[in-house]
């Protein structure tokens, strides 16, 4: 396939002549399997900026008809759909379809050591140790109003943002449209989950185009899916607003869904236990649930440690 064959070459070109921000991936403390999976996404990108032809599951016509069915009963008026696509920046991006079709490393599970090795760097502990400490006040104020443990919540957004660094860098509806028309067997929750967002964007006078996160369209600092933020997001702050690139509602909406989802404060800190199987439905992985509670015991034990110096103040986002 065109874009495959085109992205292998730009790998290849990548890695040798050692792009700055790739080598600044690989000089850091994150797996080298990570740093390969980021080069090849970057690579990929750059070969669909070139070439981002796939075979269309929906025309665009058809796409637009998809998703305004889904966003019936929404409030939303179609024009704001028809302008959203119209906008010059609508587009399906290669690199979004061919992670979709086309899923990089083995079919089996990851052993849960390797995953591990991923999650559990001494840059990842120790930015969660400083994070913990930093937003103290406000994961109290969060605790006191839903239960949910501070160090969970931090190795949380450890594991899904790198504490906020790596929200994404795909524009969710361009992402969620690529789906739709390019990926068969995911085309109606694609449809949903754009509907969605566009829902989200035009009650909040958001630029639809703007928002960046996953390619599969999860966005903010606890990359909730549009549908996700619909059910569980919550202006914590009390600004009139929902915006989960801010701590203070992201870390509420968190919460929020851990508990709507089982969480229990007076449960063990152990996959099989409410607060495991809270996190089980966060994201349907065991080693997910491993890896953030492995995470937050190594965070506490850092932030515990004696003589560990405090970190330089990060305000809190207002």
């Amino acid at each position: 396939m065109a874009v495959r064959t085109r992205a292998t070459a730009v790998l290849l070109v990548l890695l040798l002549t050692g792009a700055p921000s790739l080598v600044r991936a690989q000089d850091s403390d994150e797996s080298f399997a990570a740093f390969l999976d980021s080069v090849r996404v970057q690579a990929l990108a750059t070969a669909a900026a070139a070439d981002p032809s796939y075979p269309d599951a929906a025309t665009p016509a058809q796409a637009r008809a998809l998703i305004a069915r889904a966003l019936a009963g929404s409030g939303v008026p179609l024009s704001y759909l028809d302008a959203t696509l119209a906008d010059p920046r609508a587009r399906a991006i290669g690199a979004v379809a061919d992670r979709f079709l086309n899923p990089a490393g083995p079919s089996a599970p990851v052993p849960y050591g390797q995953y591990k090795s991923w999650f559990l760097t001494e840059k990842r502990i120790s930015e969660g140790a400083a994070f913990l400490k930093d937003h103290d006040a406000l994961l109290e104020r969060v605790r006191a109003r839903d239960g949910a443990d501070p160090a969970l919540l931090t190795a949380l957004v450890g594991v899904e943002t790198f504490y906020g660094a790596a929200a994404g860098t795909f524009p969710v509806f361009d992402a969620l449209y690529t789906v739709v028309r390019k990926v068969p067997r995911r085309q109606a929750w694609a449809a949903k989950e754009a509907a969605a967002f566009l829902t989200m964007a035009y009650r909040q006078g958001l630029d639809a185009h703007g928002v960046l996160g996953s390619y599969a369209g999860a966005f903010g600092f606890v990359q909730f899916e549009p549908s996700s933020y619909a059910r569980f997001a919550v202006d914590f702050d009390g600004d009139g607003r929902t915006r989960i690139d801010q701590w203070p509602d992201a870390l509420g909406s968190a919460a929020h869904y851990l508990l709507l989802a089982g969480y229990d404060p007076k449960a063990a800190f152990d996959p099989a236990s409410a607060i495991g199987r809270s996190l089980y439905a966060y994201n349907h992985s065991d080693n997910y649930v491993r890896v953030i509670l492995d995470l937050r015991a190594a965070i506490l034990a850092r932030a515990a440690a004696p003589g560990l110096s405090a970190p330089a103040a990060r305000p809190v986002s207002p």
